[in-house]
């Protein structure tokens, strides 16, 4: 087996499947929102969770059914399916690739920049949110389930991705009476339970083939369901959703602010936060989720996607 080739042809499909999803989710989300708006927000952050992170599940599932074939030929489940053709390349674990020709490694080259062009930006972006983060913790003290933070800028919100702390500064203690706080931090606390922060992180790594426009607006709808939640969340100790957008106001009074990337209670967003929890109820789940079920009934394209991706291959290998 050609190891080089076969990498090569691995990584050119996974970059083709990822920029054509990318490029579908840029036409068809404008039309999806509308949907996605009457779900009540804890599952509309996980169906656009998941939607961020189409173009790579495709990609992935595309390879799975190209290599399946080729996978169960090895003990001898199927006769051998390259005997019969040897017109384009192969997705084969025991005869190899034929060498990429000078338009596919063109091709590939093309989707690397590009992709490794937003890697780039993207990981410096967030090694530096991270390094701020963990600076204002040093500074911080730990003060019965949340971190105080010595500042007289109002600040409140779920620092960290893997082990989040909740992060208050001693502005926002002197500003807020008891129960203020207690709502405050509810929602502070849920961010932080819900790894909301994460959640954005991978979202926007998983969109870097969405054009910008409307990665932008995917993210901001994600941000907003994950706010509407923990507003949720804060219900049971603030006792009603009039409590909570009083707390809301109040905090939004301080000019709260939060580093880029981490979740808080503040946010341009907070009309439609407003407006979400004064409004009506959100209808119960759909029962379409059930259709989940049938998705083992994939495994009949692996045919089809088998030789659909050997197809690819041979005109790309022109």
């Amino acid at each position: 087996m050609h190891a080089p080739g076969l990498f090569m042809a691995t990584a050119l499909l996974t970059g083709c499947v990822v920029a054509a999803v990318g490029q579908g989710l840029r036409m068809a989300y404008p039309g999806l929102r509308r949907t996605l708006g009457r779900v009540a927000p804890e599952g509309r952050a996980r169906l656009l969770s998941l939607l961020a992170g189409l173009p790579w599940f495709l990609a992935f599932g595309v390879l799975f059914l190209a290599f399946l074939p080729s996978f169960i030929t090895i003990p001898g489940l199927i006769e051998d399916h390259c005997l019969p053709h040897d017109h384009h390349p192969h997705l084969c674990l025991r005869h190899g690739l034929w060498i990429l020709s000078a338009q596919a490694w063109m091709v590939l080259a093309a989707l690397g920049i590009a992709g490794g062009a937003f890697w780039f930006r993207f990981l410096r972006r967030l090694l530096d949110a991270q390094r701020q983060i963990r600076t204002l913790l040093r500074l911080a003290e730990e003060a019965g389930g949340f971190h105080l933070l010595p500042s007289g800028q109002a600040l409140a919100f779920s620092a960290g991705l893997l082990h989040p702390r909740t992060l208050l500064s001693s502005r926002v203690m002197g500003a807020l009476d008891g129960d203020d706080l207690k709502v405050l931090l509810a929602h502070e606390t849920a961010h932080a339970r819900r790894r909301d922060a994460l959640r954005m992180v991978v979202a926007e790594a998983m969109l870097m083939a969405v054009p910008r426009r409307i990665r932008r607006v995917l993210l901001d709808d994600l941000s907003l369901a994950c706010e509407e939640a923990c507003d949720r969340a804060a219900l049971p100790q603030a006792g009603g959703p009039e409590r909570v957008v009083e707390v809301l106001l109040r905090v939004q009074r301080l000019g709260m602010t939060a580093p880029a990337g981490q979740p808080g209670a503040a946010g341009s967003q907070l009309p439609l936060r407003i407006r979400a929890l004064l409004g009506s109820p959100y209808p119960a789940a759909p029962a379409w989720g059930r259709l989940l079920w049938v998705s083992p009934l994939l495994l009949l394209l692996a045919d089809p996607v088998h030789h659909a991706a050997e197809t690819l291959l041979g005109l790309l290998n022109v």
